[in-house]
């Protein structure tokens, strides 16, 4: 048990209460602007269903059918029509964060030919790219913190689908379509949409408002090809078998992942569980970490991450509930270190994805959750003790998210009593546990990835000064900027600690640094935080 003296412990009181009225508020995250994909996307509510399955489901999406408009293409975004109403819409609504734009398909589908010459191709794709950029450019002067994901597309299925209702080939309302491009084979149109996303891919690296997340393959990835295709090249491969991003550009999107009309399919629109699929991708690698609030931290993993038991077993496994007559109660670890020097937390929400269930879901009632400013037990690792360790506070969490299945994450509000245990000290542990001796055990995932690790998520007092308005709070003399590996200060800070554009630390330097050197990072734009001034200095620096 955790060494403490008797007045520390008589000033922590433990706090028990039950479950509060949990109300959400609801707050309109992004605006779906684009062509027929925008379009199809806010019909189906596809970005709300994704963002409650990932745990943020107070947050909420935006659209109209001026700015999501069937067959647009990126001259109609450059338009004063369309312009106002996406300026107003974002007028309307400050919690917007981040414009979710598709467009730019329509003018390569509706302009390119098999007949080209590289250089032809090449010279369409820029103009494209070049029209692309300026509705992005535009978007950015409507609001300095305004974010833009440009969503790209999947493979198109043209051929196939087309085929597979033979001789009525004609009648099919893409055929036109597939026929001004004359007849192109999967190979051709897949690169020439991969080569306009390597092309976006570096653009958007270059520019820290704007991102892309390549996904062309995706449908390949998550349906697979289960029957064999209909036209060369034939075959079948399994799903969450090829390669990401680009999966195998020989093939087309499935014909299942294609939006379905009854007598045929789309060529060109996803399902409403392609565009899920899409959504849920763009979720894991941008929105579900870029959307959290002032600091995020992912889970120490390894020891410091499990579960103990009633019956005195530890396991590395985020295990909670009860199989037979064991308990089990999940125990996280936070590096909360990095809480900016007199912050004090206002509110702290636990991000946890299911991994499997066995039993009865212990979820579904109410959950017991402890914490500790240190850690329980006598080391930070997960050991037997921590099962009836001391705790500074003791709270019913209200619970938010999605507790539908499997992949799904629940959302945890920390009680208010024990935000004050949150803090820079030497990191924060929490236990997980269900009080009601439901029979059945749930496994969340542990932080062996990323992208699916535990999440602690903090929202600062409002003195507190979060990553985008500590920006340009004074000249921070970085030099070169962009650079390809070494960057020099023109004051020297005490520490610069180097993130990514989604507020997660990948460097730390020494001790009053000169330097920093980023060679060991891949192409991007980082945060370089300069600590150590009378206000701590955010540079955006770009790296080669």
């Amino acid at each position: 048990m955790l060494h403490r003296t008797l007045l520390v412990v008589g000033l922590c009181a433990t706090f028990s209460h039950a479950q509060a009225q949990c109300n959400e508020v609801d707050e309109t995250k992004v605006l779906l602007v684009g062509d027929s994909w925008a379009f199809f996307m806010g019909i189906d509510q596809t970005i709300n269903e994704v963002f409650e399955k990932w745990g943020h489901s107070n947050f909420k999406f935006r659209t109209n059918l001026v700015v999501a408009e069937n067959g647009a293409e990126t001259d109609d975004f450059l338009q004063q029509d369309k312009q106002d109403e996406i300026q107003q819409l974002i007028d309307d609504d400050p919690n917007i964060k981040v414009v979710h734009l598709s467009i730019g398909g329509n003018d390569v589908l509706g302009d390119w030919h098999i007949s080209f010459t590289q250089a032809q191709t090449d010279s369409l794709k820029a103009a494209v790219q070049v029209r692309l950029i300026e509705v992005i450019e535009f978007i950015k002067t409507t609001r300095p913190d305004i974010h833009i994901l440009w969503s790209g597309y999947t493979y198109p299925n043209f051929e196939e689908v087309i085929e597979s209702i033979a001789p009525l080939q004609t009648i099919h309302p893409f055929y036109g379509t597939w026929e001004g491009m004359g007849f192109p084979t999967f190979i051709q149109l897949n690169t020439i949409l991969n080569e306009f996303s390597d092309s976006m891919a570096a653009y958007a690296a270059t520019d820290p408002r704007v991102d892309f997340v390549p996904a062309t393959g995706l449908m390949q990835y998550t349906y697979g090809q289960d029957t064999p295709l209909g036209v060369p090249p034939g075959g079948t491969y399994p799903a969450y078998t090829v390669p990401l991003p680009t999966g195998d550009p020989q093939y087309p999107s499935p014909r299942n992942s294609m939006r379905d009309y009854g007598l045929t399919r789309d060529c060109f629109h996803l399902s409403a569980g392609g565009y899920r699929d899409l959504i849920e991708y763009h979720t894991r690698k941008f929105y579900h970490k870029y959307l959290m609030s002032d600091l995020y931290v992912l889970s120490d993993g390894g020891a410091n991450d499990g579960s103990v038991s009633s019956e005195g077993s530890v396991s590395t496994s985020l295990m909670m509930g009860r199989t037979g007559s064991e308990d089990f109660a999940t125990v996280l670890s936070f590096n909360t270190t990095g809480i900016p020097s007199g912050q004090q937390v206002a509110k702290a929400s636990i991000f946890l994805r299911r991994q499997n269930l066995v039993g009865t879901n212990p979820i579904s009632g109410g959950l017991q959750l402890k914490v500790i400013d240190g850690h329980f037990g006598t080391s930070p690792s997960v050991e037997v003790a921590d099962w009836t360790a001391f705790a500074d506070a003791t709270g019913t969490p209200c619970r938010f998210g999605s507790n539908g299945g499997d992949g799904h994450w629940i959302r945890l509000e920390v009680p208010s009593a024990m935000l004050p245990f949150i803090t820079a000290n030497e990191g924060t542990q929490f236990i997980l546990s269900d009080p009601s001796g439901t029979d059945g055990r749930v496994t969340f995932n542990n932080a062996s990835d990323p992208d699916f690790a535990p999440v602690l998520n903090l929202t600062f007092e409002p003195l507190s000064v979060g990553i985008e308005h500590l920006i340009g709070t004074m000249e921070a003399g970085v030099y070169p900027n962009p650079t390809t590996g070494t960057v020099f200060f023109g004051t020297v800070p005490q520490q610069v600690v180097v993130m990514d554009v989604l507020g997660q630390v990948v460097l730390r330097s020494g001790m009053r640094p000169r330097s920093v050197d980023l060679t060991s990072l891949p192409a991007g734009t980082y945060l370089l935080q300069l600590v150590g001034t009378d206000a701590p200095v955010v540079q955006r620096v770009v790296k080669w």
